[in-house]
């Protein structure tokens, strides 16, 4: 199960940076809706320690961001 999560992200890698470098839309559109999907199944196909680990930074940034808003406001006041 490793694998194709591996396989996955390298495409999605791949097409991010095909989509950096097209010059037409239509191209740059199709990169990163192919990275969107690759990326989609490389979280599915992650092993749920992973899955967990990216749920604790996830919680972790917002609430360390509504903390620096909250500190942010109470200054303004």
């Amino acid at each position: 199960m490793l694998l194709p999560s591996f396989i996955t992200l390298t495409i999605a890698v791949v097409s991010v940076c095909v989509s950096v470098n097209a010059r037409e839309e239509l191209m740059q559109v199709a990169a990163v809706l192919t990275a969107l999907l690759c990326l989609f199944l490389s979280l599915v196909l992650a092993p749920w320690l992973v899955k967990l680990l990216i749920a604790a930074a996830l919680l972790l940034t917002s609430k360390r961001t509504s903390w620096e808003i909250f500190r942010y406001n109470s200054f303004i006041e």
